[in-house]
């Protein structure tokens, strides 16, 4: 009788262990229903034979169903890791890059000089402005502004040295601040006397000189332009066909000027010339600079009638400059700016974010 009893619970175990093999193997069926990757796959094994496929045994396959999860893990952190970044980057702006040759060619560009020829904090100050015009070059084309392929093209054709990423950057800038000015409203005539009631300093001042320049890095071409200039040709067209300076389309305009606004070796040579006349090629260390006095204004008090038009415009270029200062503070806040530091050649003090680990 025990014999008995004790068989039939044998049996009734047994049963129940092919009973779950069963249930195990119906519900994979339903799964590679929908997914037929795991078609290859049998239901997990019981202890001997399982009714879960076709009546007939079937074993798990463990060791495929590790590789498989392996496979996918392995996948996945391949997706999220994140890109490498080239050597030669020093800014991350977004998903763009600003390489070092990028800067360089911008210091000597807009500095006239070599970057080791610039202090840490000069370089660091120069770099939040290269990256500020890139910022705001970014927002305009994520805002709808761009520039024709060809007009960009004839840009460069007609600039020796610029690249059609600076030239497409550069006008992308020019179109947004065009669209800006434009509905900057004029000031009212009563800001305008306010204004110059509360800064007369501004409005008495020393002897003013008007100045062009043209600035070149290579001698002989420095000393082909003194030629021309001897031979009458107009300071403002070859400052337009030479010219490396960011006025160099403006006929060299630098504007009206003091002293003590110069540097020395500029401002001895200018101030010793007569309206209308041209210096001598003036050398720095890796550039040439050619200067020409257009008037000379006579030191005195401006009258608010004489005064109005600068005061205006003055008005004017101030609300410009709060909004593109809005424009790049929301700027940065919308792109993801980093300035890696370790790959610099001098020690970064700006204001930018830092990267000091990549």
């Amino acid at each position: 009788m025990y014999f008995e009893e004790y068989t039939e619970v044998g049996q009734a175990i047994e049963r129940e262990k092919q009973l779950k093999g069963w249930r195990r193997g119906k519900k994979l069926r339903l799964i590679q229903q929908f997914n037929p990757e795991w078609a290859d796959l049998a239901p997990p094994a019981t202890p001997g034979p399982s009714y879960a496929r076709d009546d007939k045994p079937c074993y798990t396959r463990r060791p495929r169903m590790r590789r498989v999860l392996a496979l996918f893990l392995i996948l996945t952190l391949a997706c999220h890791r994140k890109p490498s970044i080239p050597p030669d980057v020093v800014v991350r702006i977004g998903d763009r890059m600003l390489t070092l040759a990028d800067y360089k060619r911008y210091v000597e560009r807009n500095a006239g000089t070599d970057l080791s020829q610039i202090t840490p904090e000069v370089a660091s100050a120069v770099l939040d402005q290269y990256v500020e015009e890139v910022v705001i070059a970014e927002y305009a084309a994520a805002h709808g502004v761009e520039v024709p392929a060809e007009k960009i093209a004839a840009a460069v054709r007609n600039e020796a040295g610029s690249t059609v990423i600076e030239k497409r950057d550069e006008m992308r800038r020019q179109k947004l601040i065009s669209d800006m000015t434009a509905e900057v409203p004029a000031p009212a005539e009563a800001e305008v006397s306010e204004y110059y009631l509360q800064h007369p300093a501004e409005f008495h001042s020393g002897e003013e000189l008007h100045v062009r320049q043209i600035l070149v890095h290579d001698e002989g071409v420095a000393d082909e332009i003194m030629s021309k200039l001897k031979r009458g040709a107009k300071f403002e067209d070859l400052s337009s066909q030479f010219s490396l300076a960011p006025n160099a389309k403006k006929g060299g305009d630098i504007g009206y000027v003091s002293k003590g606004e110069l540097p020395k070796m500029f401002e001895d040579e200018i101030f010793s010339l007569k309206p209308g006349a041209v210096s001598n090629v003036i050398r720095t260390e890796s550039s040439f600079h050619i200067f020409k006095v257009d008037e000379r204004r006579p030191p005195g008090s401006i009258d608010l009638q004489t005064a109005a038009p600068v005061i205006r415009e003055r008005l004017r270029e101030e609300s410009i400059r709060k909004r593109m200062a809005q424009l790049i503070s929301k700027s940065r806040a919308e792109m993801q700016i980093a300035v890696l530091t370790k790959r610099l050649p001098f020690k970064y003090t700006g204001t930018l974010p830092k990267s000091d680990n990549e």
